[in-house]
């Protein structure tokens, strides 16, 4: 049990940030959003303005020091696998009168000399592919599910809930570790570093962790969308995740990861196929 002065500290530290407190409680109540196709609620607390901004100077300061890939049928193949998934998810959100979900988003495709397997796509809409990458996605097909899933992280706005989560997560473990320090085990300097420490691991791993692979996995299922609105063969996926995958079968372990296993990526995509074929506009698809 705590003594009285410790118990009348706590409360005082609490009263102190009942402000911040009362804040949080508010950013969370106003800054609800919808993702993009799955209608799940989000926590945006950024503008989308100021998410491109921060997007567009990470951006060019990747392009100082990346090589452009010198090979013209590659970069034009990402080029026009891109511009034409661009073409088809516009319209389609235009045609249903969203057009919201493409603010701040100004689309760019880059092919970099680099041997890794990579890719990543900024808030901002800007796509940058690995040559290492093609070695698997080397036709349209497999190229556009590349593409569909770094698209399919902008356009749900996934890099602005990532950042609202962990700022409002800060926020509550610098409150965390200042009433901590008023307790009997906080007079202890070590022991007030030590908590601060864990909250911040556990609270990694139990809600950005997990959170950021279910932004894998709604990324993979949008991705199928915007591949079918573009008149791609989505149900290739499944045959490039296992090439991918290629003979190591011993990723099924994903606690601390925060992509999903490939094994557990093929089955949600392969259960994702026929709710995905509805979005192909020509009959033949289906």
């Amino acid at each position: 049990m705590y003594s009285v002065s410790i118990k009348s500290r706590i409360i005082s530290v609490l009263m102190k940030k009942n402000i911040l407190l009362s804040l949080i409680i508010l950013i969370v109540l106003n800054a609800c959003g919808i993702a993009a196709f799955t209608g799940r609620k989000q926590l945006l607390v950024y503008s989308d303005e100021s998410v491109a901004a921060l997007s567009d100077q990470s951006y060019m300061e990747f392009m100082k020091t990346a090589v452009i890939s010198d090979d013209a049928m590659d970069t034009d193949m990402v080029r026009s696998v891109g511009n034409k998934m661009v073409s088809a998810l516009t319209e389609y959100l235009n045609g249903i009168g969203r057009p919201d979900y493409l603010t701040g988003l100004a689309w760019e495709f880059k092919l970099v000399d680099d041997p890794s397997v990579n890719a990543f796509c900024l808030p901002n809409g800007k796509i940058v592919l690995f040559e290492g990458l093609l070695e698997f996605a080397d036709n349209p097909n497999h190229l556009a599910i590349v593409i569909g899933h770094e698209m399919a992280h902008a356009v749900a706005r996934h890099g602005n809930e990532r950042m609202s989560q962990q700022a409002l997560l800060e926020s509550a473990g610098q409150i965390a570790t200042q009433v901590f320090s008023q307790t009997k085990y906080g007079q202890n300097s070590q022991a007030v570093e030590l908590f601060a420490k864990a909250f911040a691991f556990g609270s990694n791993v139990g809600v950005v962790l997990p959170f950021s692979r279910k932004h894998e996995y709604e990324a993979d299922r949008i991705g199928l969308y915007i591949m079918a609105l573009a008149g791609y063969d989505i149900y290739q996926t499944p045959l490039f995740w296992e090439k991918m995958m290629g003979d190591n079968k011993s990723s099924s372990f994903d606690f601390l990861s925060t992509h999903p296993a490939d094994t557990k990526r093929i089955a949600a995509i392969s259960e994702s196929l026929d709710e995905a074929a509805k979005y192909y506009r020509d009959p033949e698809f289906k």
